[in-house]
């Protein structure tokens, strides 16, 4: 039995359509790479501490404060935005003595980054 060229070519367009990805429509927006927050050995947070970070052995780059100009210390860091890879993260208590290290993951979603939570806690002073 013959199939008709019309009929061929419905089934085919039919099967492009079924196996072809679907079209996500995607924000256009920056989302955190990794949010950080710095504490002491007590858990209380370290508004003063210092939070850089490399990116899959880059260069050492400075975390931001998420709170923004205007606030009185900070109690979280964004480290870098819309970036996938691997985080050394570094916190360094204001008068230097004292930091901490962390790593994160960050893998590419669909649309965008999932975001990784990191506490850093610094130790008590000596």
């Amino acid at each position: 039995m013959r199939l008709p060229t019309s009929a061929l070519l419905l089934a085919t367009a039919w099967l492009t359509a079924a196996c072809a990805p679907e079209s996500v429509d995607c924000p256009a927006i920056a989302v955190a790479s990794v949010q950080v927050q710095v504490v002491d050995a007590r858990g209380r947070v370290e508004r003063d501490a210092r939070v850089t970070y490399t990116v899959d052995g880059g260069p050492e780059e400075r975390a931001t404060c998420a709170a923004g100009p205007g606030t009185s210390g900070c109690a979280e860091w964004v480290a870098s935005y819309s970036r996938p890879g691997h985080y050394v993260l570094t916190a360094t208590s204001a008068d230097g003595q004292r930091t901490a290290r962390g790593e994160a993951q960050v893998r590419q979603g669909e649309c965008l980054v999932v975001t990784e939570r990191v506490t850093l806690t610094l130790p008590d002073a000596t």
